[in-house]
């Protein structure tokens, strides 16, 4: 039988935080907790007290903001440069399957693909075929779709949607991609032919 989970109050969480590091005013605690959030905390606060053997002490509360604060500027240049490193990678893959096909919208025509993905085992070869008849490429088509069609997410695209000068084109792999999750892009590349996917 589950077991219930029963909400805390932030004088409770407070005080609850009290395991983990030391204070005595209440006040910049409660502060953090309303920014950070218990949970959030309490991971930090049983990261600092797993090293207490080590330092020899308990640590202090702003030792607890200082490790959240170091956290946050962390993941604040590791996003930055994963976006970087990301918009970049996906323009240069674009960019050169646009090259070697010369077809901007080739993504879009199943004849650049390799259903089996060129796998040797029959029943890999069957798994791959079924999925990207039944799943991968409906999915692609599906996305490009919707692209063009979200006036409100994607203004920017409204030239190929009706009344623009290309209403009648496909989006090219070099606008897809740019609002592609890696993870499609990545999927796509692996359906490639083989012979296109490691000439390029």
């Amino acid at each position: 039988m589950a077991q219930e989970e029963l909400p805390i109050t932030l004088e409770e969480q407070i005080d609850m935080m009290k395991k983990y590091v030391f204070f005595r005013q209440r006040i910049q605690m409660r502060r953090f907790l309303l920014h950070a959030g218990y949970f959030r905390a309490s991971r930090y606060g049983k990261f600092l007290l797993s090293n207490v053997e080590n330092v020899g002490y308990k640590s202090s509360q702003d030792a607890l903001f200082a490790l959240y604060q170091f956290d946050v500027d962390l993941r604040r240049i590791l996003i930055y440069y994963c976006n970087h490193v990301e918009v970049r990678f996906k323009s240069a893959i674009s960019n050169a399957c646009a090259i070697k096909a010369q077809d901007g919208t080739f993504y879009m025509k199943k004849e650049y693909y390799a259903p089996s993905r060129g796998e040797r085992d029959t029943k890999k070869r069957k798994t791959n075929i079924k999925y990207f008849e039944s799943v991968f490429y409906d999915d692609i088509v599906r996305k490009e779709e919707k692209l063009r069609k979200n006036v409100v997410k994607y203004p920017e695209l409204k030239e190929y949607r009706k009344g623009g000068n290309r209403h009648t084109n496909k989006l090219p792999i070099w606008v897809t991609f740019s609002y592609t999750e890696f993870g499609t892009m990545s999927m796509m590349y692996n359906y490639l032919r083989l012979v296109d996917a490691y000439e390029i």
